[in-house]
């Protein structure tokens, strides 16, 4: 039987190139603007489950979010990955999923591991 391999398919479309750069608290934060504002179809569960499959890849990887809300807004969560923990925290009213730590450069490898899957709407 013939294996083909498939390179992955962009599945987190973004309004701008995804940066990582100082958050207003602490840390660091690498943000994804996804979707329109107020659009509750936005499926930030499914991408997050989607981000952590493809980081599995590299270190054992999971999502910790509270149980889903229908008008959910302000949601956070946890992504761990190896022996990192990432905050998590999406928004519907502004479209946009970010991904904060202490380590830029763990923010980093995240970033490069999903570039294939980011495409610009």
């Amino acid at each position: 039987m013939l294996e083909t391999h498939h390179e992955p398919c962009p599945i987190i479309k973004v309004h701008s190139r995804p940066v990582i750069e100082r958050h207003r608290k602490s840390g660091w934060e690498l943000v994804l603007w996804t979707g329109d504002a107020f659009d509750y179809s936005t499926p930030f569960r499914e991408m997050l489950t989607e981000i952590a499959t493809i980081l599995n890849q590299d270190a054992p990887a999971s999502v910790e979010l509270p149980g889903y809300d229908a008008l959910e807004d302000d949601v956070e969560g946890v992504l761990r990955f190896g022996d990192h923990e990432i905050g998590i925290y999406y928004e519907h009213s502004l479209s946009y999923l970010s991904l904060t730590s202490d380590s830029p450069n763990t923010l980093h490898r995240i970033a490069d591991r999903l570039q294939p899957l980011v495409a610009l709407a």
